[in-house]
Protein backbone atom coordinates (compact mmCIF):
# COMPACT_ATOMS: atom_id res chain seq x y z
CA UNK A 1 0.00 0.00 0.00
CA UNK A 2 1.28 3.79 -1.16
CA UNK A 3 2.06 5.77 1.74
CA UNK A 4 0.98 9.43 2.26
CA UNK A 5 3.14 11.79 2.11
CA UNK A 6 4.88 13.42 5.10
CA UNK A 7 5.48 17.04 4.65
CA UNK A 8 8.20 16.95 7.22
CA UNK A 9 10.26 14.46 5.35
CA UNK A 10 10.10 16.84 2.12
CA UNK A 11 11.94 19.54 4.53
CA UNK A 12 14.08 16.93 5.11
CA UNK A 13 14.62 16.58 1.54
CA UNK A 14 15.66 19.76 0.58
CA UNK A 15 18.14 19.73 3.84
CA UNK A 16 20.00 16.45 1.88
CA UNK A 17 19.52 17.62 -1.66
CA UNK A 18 21.46 21.60 -0.36
CA UNK A 19 24.03 19.69 1.92
CA UNK A 20 24.91 16.88 -0.91
CA UNK A 21 24.33 14.38 2.08
CA UNK A 22 23.58 13.28 5.34
CA UNK A 23 26.67 14.41 7.37
CA UNK A 24 25.33 18.73 6.60
CA UNK A 25 21.51 17.82 6.90
CA UNK A 26 22.18 16.07 10.17
CA UNK A 27 24.58 19.22 11.47
CA UNK A 28 21.17 21.12 10.29
CA UNK A 29 18.22 19.30 11.41
CA UNK A 30 19.84 17.62 14.72
CA UNK A 31 19.08 14.03 13.51
CA UNK A 32 21.35 11.42 13.09
CA UNK A 33 22.05 10.61 9.82
CA UNK A 34 20.54 7.22 10.16
CA UNK A 35 17.25 8.84 10.97
CA UNK A 36 17.40 10.88 8.02
CA UNK A 37 18.33 7.57 5.39
CA UNK A 38 15.07 6.59 6.76
CA UNK A 39 13.11 8.89 6.32
CA UNK A 40 14.25 9.56 2.88
CA UNK A 41 13.26 5.38 2.20
CA UNK A 42 9.95 6.22 3.31
CA UNK A 43 9.63 9.66 1.03
CA UNK A 44 10.85 7.62 -2.11
CA UNK A 45 8.23 5.14 -1.11
CA UNK A 46 5.76 7.68 -0.33
CA UNK A 47 6.34 9.53 -4.37
CA UNK A 48 7.18 6.16 -5.83
CA UNK A 49 10.52 7.29 -7.41
CA UNK A 50 13.86 7.08 -6.77
CA UNK A 51 15.29 10.59 -5.85
CA UNK A 52 19.04 9.76 -4.78
CA UNK A 53 21.67 8.03 -5.72
CA UNK A 54 23.38 6.44 -2.58
CA UNK A 55 27.63 6.46 -2.86
CA UNK A 56 30.75 7.13 -1.23
CA UNK A 57 30.72 10.96 -1.96
CA UNK A 58 27.24 11.73 -0.76
CA UNK A 59 23.70 11.66 -2.03
CA UNK A 60 23.10 12.48 -5.63
CA UNK A 61 19.69 13.58 -7.07
CA UNK A 62 18.69 11.20 -9.79
CA UNK A 63 16.54 13.18 -12.35
CA UNK A 64 13.39 12.88 -11.08
CA UNK A 65 15.12 13.96 -7.67
CA UNK A 66 16.03 17.17 -9.64
CA UNK A 67 12.43 17.81 -10.86
CA UNK A 68 11.26 16.76 -7.12
CA UNK A 69 13.52 19.50 -5.98
CA UNK A 70 11.94 22.21 -7.41
CA UNK A 71 8.02 21.22 -6.53
CA UNK A 72 9.64 21.00 -2.77
CA UNK A 73 11.42 24.19 -3.02
CA UNK A 74 8.62 26.16 -3.53
CA UNK A 75 6.59 24.23 -0.68
CA UNK A 76 9.40 25.21 1.34
CA UNK A 77 8.49 29.11 0.00
CA UNK A 78 4.66 28.65 0.43
CA UNK A 79 5.32 27.76 3.95
CA UNK A 80 7.10 30.66 5.18
CA UNK A 81 4.80 32.82 3.58
CA UNK A 82 2.28 30.97 5.19
CA UNK A 83 4.33 30.96 8.42
CA UNK A 84 4.85 35.33 8.25
CA UNK A 85 0.84 35.30 7.37
CA UNK A 86 0.47 33.46 10.57
CA UNK A 87 2.62 35.96 12.94
CA UNK A 88 0.82 38.92 11.25
CA UNK A 89 4.37 39.66 8.57
CA UNK A 90 3.81 39.99 5.03
CA UNK A 91 6.97 37.93 4.09
CA UNK A 92 8.08 38.85 0.52
CA UNK A 93 9.74 36.55 -2.27
CA UNK A 94 12.95 35.94 -1.31
CA UNK A 95 15.41 35.64 -4.60
CA UNK A 96 18.77 34.49 -3.91
CA UNK A 97 21.33 35.86 -5.98
CA UNK A 98 25.03 34.22 -6.61
CA UNK A 99 28.47 36.32 -7.95
CA UNK A 100 31.87 36.31 -7.72
CA UNK A 101 33.51 39.01 -4.90
CA UNK A 102 33.91 41.96 -7.67
CA UNK A 103 30.84 41.34 -9.65
CA UNK A 104 29.00 41.21 -6.33
CA UNK A 105 30.28 43.93 -5.27
CA UNK A 106 29.18 45.92 -9.01
CA UNK A 107 25.69 44.36 -8.96
CA UNK A 108 25.43 45.95 -5.01
CA UNK A 109 26.81 49.26 -6.12
CA UNK A 110 24.18 49.69 -8.46
CA UNK A 111 21.09 47.81 -6.38
CA UNK A 112 19.01 51.03 -6.84
CA UNK A 113 18.69 50.10 -10.44
CA UNK A 114 17.91 46.86 -9.70
CA UNK A 115 15.55 46.79 -6.60
CA UNK A 116 13.89 49.00 -3.63
CA UNK A 117 12.73 48.32 -0.62
CA UNK A 118 9.29 48.63 -1.55
CA UNK A 119 9.55 45.95 -4.22
CA UNK A 120 7.56 42.85 -4.12
CA UNK A 121 10.83 40.80 -3.55
CA UNK A 122 13.53 40.70 -1.22
CA UNK A 123 17.65 39.95 -2.65
CA UNK A 124 19.86 37.95 -0.51
CA UNK A 125 23.01 38.78 -2.15
CA UNK A 126 25.71 35.72 -2.31
CA UNK A 127 29.61 36.60 -2.87
CA UNK A 128 32.24 34.19 -2.80
CA UNK A 129 34.50 31.42 -5.50
CA UNK A 130 31.82 28.86 -4.91
CA UNK A 131 29.73 27.22 -8.03
CA UNK A 132 26.85 27.45 -5.69
CA UNK A 133 24.10 24.90 -7.61
CA UNK A 134 21.15 26.53 -9.43
CA UNK A 135 19.61 22.82 -10.04
CA UNK A 136 19.29 21.96 -6.48
CA UNK A 137 18.17 25.67 -5.84
CA UNK A 138 20.71 26.73 -3.61
CA UNK A 139 20.76 30.45 -5.59
CA UNK A 140 18.27 31.57 -7.80
CA UNK A 141 19.79 33.75 -9.92
CA UNK A 142 23.59 33.08 -10.49
CA UNK A 143 26.49 35.28 -12.93
CA UNK A 144 28.93 33.17 -14.16
CA UNK A 145 31.52 33.57 -17.12
CA UNK A 146 30.35 30.58 -19.54
CA UNK A 147 27.25 29.66 -20.87
CA UNK A 148 25.36 26.59 -19.04
CA UNK A 149 25.60 22.95 -20.68
CA UNK A 150 22.68 21.69 -18.35
CA UNK A 151 19.05 21.59 -19.86
CA UNK A 152 17.56 22.36 -17.19
CA UNK A 153 19.41 25.74 -17.03
CA UNK A 154 18.61 28.79 -18.71
CA UNK A 155 21.30 31.32 -20.08
CA UNK A 156 21.31 34.60 -21.45
CA UNK A 157 24.61 36.45 -22.22
CA UNK A 158 24.90 39.93 -20.53
CA UNK A 159 28.38 41.03 -21.39
CA UNK A 160 31.80 40.06 -21.20
CA UNK A 161 34.83 40.87 -18.44
CA UNK A 162 38.51 41.93 -19.68
CA UNK A 163 41.48 42.03 -17.63
CA UNK A 164 44.12 44.35 -17.63
CA UNK A 165 47.63 45.62 -15.60
CA UNK A 166 47.11 48.24 -12.98
CA UNK A 167 49.41 50.10 -11.07
CA UNK A 168 49.26 53.21 -9.07
CA UNK A 169 49.57 56.53 -11.30
CA UNK A 170 51.95 58.60 -8.61
CA UNK A 171 54.23 55.50 -9.51
CA UNK A 172 54.51 56.23 -13.20
CA UNK A 173 57.95 55.98 -14.84
CA UNK A 174 59.28 54.50 -11.67
CA UNK A 175 60.49 50.73 -11.60
CA UNK A 176 57.61 48.47 -9.81
CA UNK A 177 58.88 47.04 -6.64
CA UNK A 178 57.03 43.91 -7.70
CA UNK A 179 53.52 41.97 -8.18
CA UNK A 180 50.84 40.79 -6.07
CA UNK A 181 49.65 37.13 -5.79
CA UNK A 182 46.96 35.07 -4.78
CA UNK A 183 46.69 32.57 -2.85
CA UNK A 184 44.66 29.75 -0.87
CA UNK A 185 40.84 29.78 -2.98
CA UNK A 186 41.50 32.27 -5.31
CA UNK A 187 45.04 30.65 -6.38
CA UNK A 188 43.30 28.36 -8.41
CA UNK A 189 41.03 31.69 -10.78
CA UNK A 190 42.49 31.87 -14.44
CA UNK A 191 43.45 35.39 -12.28
CA UNK A 192 45.78 33.78 -10.23
CA UNK A 193 47.29 31.20 -12.83
CA UNK A 194 48.28 33.79 -15.23
CA UNK A 195 50.56 35.91 -12.82
CA UNK A 196 52.14 32.85 -11.32
CA UNK A 197 52.41 31.75 -14.62
CA UNK A 198 54.58 35.01 -15.98
CA UNK A 199 55.61 36.50 -13.14
CA UNK A 200 55.55 34.51 -10.53
CA UNK A 201 59.29 35.18 -9.76
CA UNK A 202 58.21 39.31 -9.21
CA UNK A 203 55.81 38.19 -6.69
CA UNK A 204 56.88 40.28 -3.27
CA UNK A 205 53.49 39.55 -1.75
CA UNK A 206 50.61 37.39 -1.83
CA UNK A 207 46.78 38.33 -0.23
CA UNK A 208 43.71 35.57 -0.16
CA UNK A 209 41.13 38.56 -1.50
CA UNK A 210 41.71 40.65 -4.35
CA UNK A 211 40.31 43.67 -2.28
CA UNK A 212 43.22 43.51 -0.41
CA UNK A 213 45.39 44.21 -3.45
CA UNK A 214 43.44 47.68 -4.18
CA UNK A 215 44.65 48.64 -0.80
CA UNK A 216 47.89 47.27 -1.19
CA UNK A 217 47.85 49.54 -4.50
CA UNK A 218 47.17 52.17 -3.38
CA UNK A 219 49.71 52.51 -0.75
CA UNK A 220 52.77 50.64 -2.56
CA UNK A 221 54.13 50.29 -6.34
CA UNK A 222 52.82 47.33 -7.11
CA UNK A 223 51.26 45.77 -10.10
CA UNK A 224 48.41 43.67 -10.00
CA UNK A 225 45.95 42.08 -12.85
CA UNK A 226 42.39 43.37 -12.46
CA UNK A 227 39.21 43.03 -14.43
CA UNK A 228 38.64 46.39 -15.90
CA UNK A 229 35.13 47.59 -15.00
CA UNK A 230 37.40 47.23 -11.51
CA UNK A 231 40.77 48.91 -12.24
CA UNK A 232 39.26 51.68 -14.65
CA UNK A 233 36.82 52.50 -11.94
CA UNK A 234 39.77 54.29 -9.55
CA UNK A 235 40.70 57.27 -10.41
CA UNK A 236 43.98 57.22 -8.93
CA UNK A 237 45.01 53.71 -11.01
CA UNK A 238 46.53 53.69 -14.58
CA UNK A 239 46.24 50.41 -17.25
CA UNK A 240 49.81 49.06 -18.03
CA UNK A 241 49.56 47.94 -21.23
CA UNK A 242 46.71 46.64 -23.21
CA UNK A 243 44.03 44.27 -21.96
CA UNK A 244 45.05 40.43 -21.52
CA UNK A 245 42.83 39.05 -24.29
CA UNK A 246 43.30 35.47 -23.18
CA UNK A 247 42.09 36.22 -19.96
CA UNK A 248 38.36 37.98 -21.77
CA UNK A 249 35.49 36.01 -20.40
CA UNK A 250 32.12 36.14 -21.09
CA UNK A 251 29.07 36.77 -18.54
CA UNK A 252 25.80 34.98 -18.35
CA UNK A 253 23.15 35.37 -16.13
CA UNK A 254 22.03 32.07 -15.29
CA UNK A 255 18.79 30.47 -13.64
CA UNK A 256 16.56 27.16 -13.48
CA UNK A 257 14.17 26.50 -16.61
CA UNK A 258 11.52 26.65 -14.37
CA UNK A 259 12.23 29.76 -12.09
CA UNK A 260 11.78 31.80 -15.30
CA UNK A 261 8.51 32.01 -15.18
CA UNK A 262 8.29 32.94 -11.61
CA UNK A 263 7.30 36.56 -11.02
CA UNK A 264 9.81 37.92 -8.36
CA UNK A 265 12.70 35.85 -9.93
CA UNK A 266 11.79 36.95 -13.55
CA UNK A 267 11.68 40.35 -11.95
CA UNK A 268 15.55 40.52 -10.57
CA UNK A 269 16.40 38.71 -13.76
CA UNK A 270 15.55 41.22 -16.10
CA UNK A 271 16.92 44.33 -13.92
CA UNK A 272 20.30 42.59 -13.74
CA UNK A 273 20.69 41.66 -17.44
CA UNK A 274 19.62 45.26 -17.99
CA UNK A 275 22.13 46.55 -15.13
CA UNK A 276 25.20 44.13 -16.96
CA UNK A 277 24.53 44.97 -20.30
CA UNK A 278 25.69 48.41 -19.90
CA UNK A 279 29.08 47.18 -18.59
CA UNK A 280 29.34 49.38 -15.33
CA UNK A 281 31.78 50.19 -13.34
CA UNK A 282 31.82 50.38 -9.41
CA UNK A 283 30.88 53.36 -7.61
CA UNK A 284 30.78 53.12 -3.82
CA UNK A 285 33.64 50.85 -3.23
CA UNK A 286 35.79 53.20 -5.11
CA UNK A 287 34.78 56.07 -3.19
CA UNK A 288 35.16 54.32 0.28
CA UNK A 289 39.16 53.14 -0.63
CA UNK A 290 40.04 56.29 -2.13
CA UNK A 291 39.38 57.87 1.42
CA UNK A 292 43.22 56.97 1.76
CA UNK A 293 45.95 59.79 2.70
CA UNK A 294 48.21 61.08 0.06
CA UNK A 295 51.51 60.28 1.60
CA UNK A 296 52.45 56.76 1.88
CA UNK A 297 55.11 54.60 2.05
CA UNK A 298 56.18 52.20 -0.77
CA UNK A 299 58.42 48.72 -1.18
CA UNK A 300 62.05 49.66 -1.63
CA UNK A 301 62.46 49.37 -5.60
CA UNK A 302 64.93 46.92 -7.00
Amino acid sequence: MKQSLNWQDVSLFLSIARHGGLAGAARETGLSAATLGRRMLALEEAVNRRLFERGARGYALTEAGTDFLSRAADMESAARTIDGWCDGQGLKPRVRISAGDWTMRLIIDHADRIWQPEDMWSPEFLSDLKRRDIARRQVDIGIRNARPTEPWLAGQRVGHVTFCVYRAARFSGRSSAGWIGLSEDQAQSPTAQWIETLHGRDIVVRVNNSFHAVHLMQRHNLLMLLPCFVGDAFTEFQRVGEPVKDLTTERWLVLHQDARYKQPIREAAKAIAGLLKENPRLVSHCRQLSLIPEKLDDFTET
